[in-house]
């Protein structure tokens, strides 16, 4: 046997001591600031080593578990790693787990398991890495949260929610815009939305559009025809979708206002017109004549206020009841608007008093006739039931520019005229000059 000389034995000796301290000293260098905790177990799971971030976020120190079992699994946890631990060959990834810190608090971890192996490729021991992701899971739930929050505004939303590419085709509609629309979803998406809008609102819509890219949200009210045929009125609000800085499509939501529309038509429409006859009132007619003795009227144009007052018509009341009064009075509505021209404007003024309001007079004789048609016409029995219930007109007329320049005045003077008339018999007609 050959005899290893002391001296250079020595030498060996430490020079291996100086590269273990060496190797000892970048291991600990590297772990300690990495981000990830590190722990070093023999294959009796007993830890030889921990870094600085498994001491910060477990919570043991290196001293503490020196040589003990590794403390970040429960006792449950042990068959099912060492059982996967083998089965890799001493190689393990998960991607989600929980592991147990000093406080006895679960924490959501990723984790690696890889083997240390000798020089002969043994495995000796074996190297746990561990990212904490309670960041990525608080991430995530938020996330879910708000998919889920969006979800619910979306799908629960009593309004129609659009969602539009930037050329306007619908890529997903929610429940109330389906509804809304009368179609269901397969059939609506990838049409365009612009489709729908009725065709007068189409060339603003596309407008609207072209201005939610550039200029961001635009509001708006608009109408769409669906599929039954039937005007939805609606509130609209386009708003750009954003994704890195750039509008990548619109969402549309749209409101239908088809009731609260038409009630603000009933209150406009009951605001002028009589809510009996459904004739304009005083104050529409008032209006009118005074827009057509205005500074836009035209020059020379003849104008005749004729007033009617119905002779009977009190004791017809009185008779019969309001019931036939109120159908006396829809049949004189229909008989003078049926009597006058497309350009007239026949109105009740209350109780038992109709104006109508002629324009474009070329000679007196077009208010004769009128009159005296006016007279047959109303003069006409009424069948109520089983009565014939008779009316007589007496008839006022005030003439523009003879008369009156203004509307109250010509009013004043075409019901001066009117009084004339009943109080020389009735059933007739008076221009105000022959009332003087």
């Amino acid at each position: 046997m050959t005899n290893v000389p002391e001296a250079p034995f020595k030498g060996v000796w430490h020079q291996w001591s100086k590269d273990v301290e060496l190797f000892r000293g970048m291991v600990e260098a590297l772990t300690n600031n990495a981000t990830v905790a590190f722990i070093v177990c023999n294959l009796q799971d007993q830890v030889m080593y921990v870094n600085q971030t498994f001491q910060s976020v477990f919570g043991w120190t290196l001293e503490e578990v020196f040589g003990t079992r590794l403390p970040t699994l429960r006792e449950q946890d042990w068959p099912e790693f060492h059982e996967r631990l083998l089965g890799g060959q001493w190689e393990l990834k998960l991607s989600e787990t929980f592991r147990l810190r000093k406080d006895g608090t679960l924490l959501p971890v990723s984790e690696t398991v890889a083997p240390i192996r000798s020089r002969n490729g043994d495995v000796i021991s074996y190297a746990c890495v561990i990212r904490d992701i309670t960041g990525r899971k608080h991430a995530e739930r938020k996330l879910k949260e708000s998919e889920q929050r969006f979800k619910s505004l979306f799908e629960q939303n009593p309004d129609a929610v659009l969602s539009l590419n930037l050329a306007g085709r619908m890529t997903d509609v929610n429940p109330a815009g389906q509804r809304m629309m009368g179609n269901r979803l397969e059939l609506l998406l990838d049409g365009r939305l612009e489709e729908w809008i009725v065709p007068e609102e189409r060339s603003a819509f596309r407008h609207h559009l072209e201005q939610t890219k550039s200029s961001g949200t635009q509001h708006f009210d608009s109408a769409l025809t669906d599929s039954l045929g039937n005007r939805v009125e609606l509130n609209m609000k386009l708003l750009p979708i954003y994704v890195d800085e750039e509008v990548v499509g619109m969402y549309c939501i749209a409101k239908d206002i088809t009731g609260h529309k038409r009630a603000l038509e009933t209150i406009n429409f009951l605001a002028f017109h009589d809510s009996l006859t459904e004739l304009p009132n005083r104050r529409l007619f008032h209006n009118r004549l005074t827009e057509l003795l205005g500074p836009d009227s035209q020059p020379g144009e003849r104008v005749a206020v004729v007033w009617i007052d119905l002779d009977g018509f009190k004791q017809i009341n009185d008779t019969h009841g309001h019931a036939a009064g109120d159908y006396v009075l829809g049949e004189v509505a229909g008989r003078l608007r049926s009597s006058v021209r497309s350009q007239d404007l026949v109105a009740r003024m209350g109780g038992d008093e109709f104006t109508v309001l002629l324009r474009g007079i070329s000679e007196l004789d077009d208010v004769v006739k009128l009159s005296e048609r006016l007279i047959h016409v109303l003069g006409e029995p009424i069948r109520y039931r089983q009565e014939q219930l008779c009316i007589t007109p007496s008839i006022g007329i005030a003439l523009h520019p003879e008369d009156g320049t203004d509307a109250d005045t010509l009013l004043i003077r075409a019901d001066t005229a009117m009084y004339q008339v009943k109080q020389g018999g009735k059933n007739g007609f008076r221009f105000y000059s022959q009332a003087r």
